[in-house]
């Protein structure tokens, strides 16, 4: 039995689909470089367009996160440039400090001229004017010869020593060699009693009546009268620790040195003359300068004063 042939109906042929473009647009491009780069997957749908125009895109909601995540590297990229950039970027020197402008320094007074030469009759000391109360600017020690300039002020003259000018009592230089005279220590220390100033002995402590009759027996002669105890008063005068040896001039200073080689036997703890005072216990050269008191007794320049323990 022949078989029987049954045509068939053609196949319907499909429209063709538009040719995609060979290169994906710029945008898809750089979405798909960005995700790449952070790992982070994005959904991207692309629509053929059949208009002669560039391919329309659509991006879903992930792409918005990888643009920030592209922003916050590309802000962490430029802060480590920066920071490359300061540290390679030398140091500031470190500000440098005025320099302090150094003082003038004053210039000395001129040295006087020295007209002549004299003789010092006994130690002494050479003050920077014309008065006991300025500064003790060195000493002169007896029998030296001195230049002076022919300056003279109230009883001072001028000299110049050690390349500078000073000023000293007149009283204590002379024209012409000083005979040398002995020793004051050379004097022992007596306890005979005293026939001048009588009264003032019952009122004397042990060591100021030591002192009184040690300067009678000693340097009596020069001595116009003695002073102790006086009612009142706040110092050693009113406990009877203190004796007034009435001299003035060169017998003051003979009498005052006497005492300070004594002044351990005899408890001394200072001496006072011509403005100057000595603390026991100090080299017998080294006296000093006391304030103005107003009056020739105050600054004890007509006696002796000696105070003890």
């Amino acid at each position: 039995m022949e078989p029987v042939k049954r045509s068939l109906p053609p196949i319907p042929r499909l429209p063709r689909l538009p040719r995609l473009p060979r290169q994906l647009p710029r945008p898809f491009v750089a979405a798909g470089v960005g995700t790449a780069l952070l790992g982070v997957t994005l959904g991207v749908t692309l629509w053929p367009d059949t208009s002669t125009g560039p391919t329309v895109q659509t991006v879903v909601a992930g792409e918005q996160d990888a643009l920030r995540a592209a922003d916050a590297l590309r802000a962490a990229a430029a802060l480590r440039t920066e920071e490359r950039t300061s540290r390679d970027r030398p140091a500031s020197p470190a500000p440098t400090a005025p320099t302090a402008t150094p003082k003038a320094t004053p210039t000395p007074d001129p040295v006087p001229a020295v007209v002549r030469k004299m003789w010092v009759e006994t130690q002494v000391n050479v003050r920077s004017g014309p008065s006991a109360s300025t500064d003790r600017i060195g000493s002169l020690k007896a029998l030296a010869r001195v230049g002076v300039t022919g300056e003279t002020k109230s009883g001072w003259t001028q000299v110049v020593t050690d390349g500078r000018a000073g000023w000293v009592r007149s009283t204590y230089l002379s024209k012409t060699k000083p005979t040398p005279k002995p020793k004051s220590a050379a004097k022992g220390v007596s306890n005979a009693s005293c026939s001048i100033s009588t009264s003032i002995e019952a009122h004397l402590s042990s060591n100021a009546r030591a002192v009184y009759r040690a300067v009678c027996a000693a340097y009596g002669s020069s001595v116009s009268s003695f002073g102790g105890y006086r009612a009142g008063d706040d110092g050693d005068h009113g406990s009877g620790r203190a004796v007034d040896i009435m001299v003035s001039g060169d017998p003051g200073w003979t009498i005052a040195r006497y005492v300070q080689a004594h002044a351990r036997e005899l408890g001394v703890t200072y001496v006072i003359y011509q403005q100057q005072i000595w603390m026991a216990g100090n080299p017998t050269s080294q006296w000093k300068g006391m304030e103005d008191r107003g009056s020739r007794t105050a600054n004890h320049f007509d006696h002796v004063h000696v105070s003890v323990s």
